[in-house]
């Protein structure tokens, strides 16, 4: 299971931002402000099993760290946005827009071209919380989708809760990374 952590460390941060600055810049134009630095660490020995995957996240100048022992962690950055209430997740593979509603359900939408493989033929959930929308070419484009989602959704009745704290996005990762592994049992 990944561990989830806050980053404090100015140098990693500054990393992190370097990294990630076109992505900020274009979220915040979208209405969206800084959450959080966050660092995504697997578990003793992940960085030696996980090698292959090392050497794509070095290709695609993904911000990496080693901790004891050989573990794999990555940091990223995290965007909020209060209306509607949203949290913007930039990864090295593209961005994930995260909502989550009253029923408990959270809507995903992102540029991630592995997403594909999730829908289900409908678009909508079926035995899982997690409503993901297509994945999309751009930021803005899965952005503008994500917010078209959410209007269908209010239209049946849907209202959102509200998302704006580091908790709130590791309750919704734990939640989604659940979901993933119950995909690939």
């Amino acid at each position: 299971m990944t561990e989830y952590r806050e980053i404090n460390d100015p140098g990693l941060r500054s990393r992190v931002e370097a990294r990630y600055g076109a992505e900020m810049a274009l979220l915040q134009t979208l209405g969206f402000r800084h959450l959080a630095h966050k660092l995504e660490t697997l578990g003793p020995f992940s960085a030696i099993v996980q090698f292959p995957i090392v050497l794509l996240m070095r290709r695609s100048k993904e911000v990496l760290v080693f901790p004891f022992p050989f573990r794999l962690a990555a940091a990223y950055v995290l965007l909020v946005r209060s209306e509607p209430s949203c949290i913007a997740d930039c990864m090295g593979m593209g961005v994930k827009f995260f909502t989550r509603f009253s029923d408990d359900s959270i809507l995903i939408s992102s540029t991630l071209e592995s997403h594909v493989a999730l829908q289900n033929s409908s678009g909508e959930r079926l035995d899982s919380q997690i409503i993901r929308t297509p994945p999309c070419k751009t930021p803005r484009e899965a952005w503008l989708s994500h917010k078209s989602r959410i209007a269908q959704i209010e239209a049946q009745g849907g209202t959102i809760y509200s998302i704006n704290s580091f908790a709130d996005y590791v309750a919704i990762s734990i939640r989604e990374e659940a979901d993933l592994r119950s995909k690939m049992a």
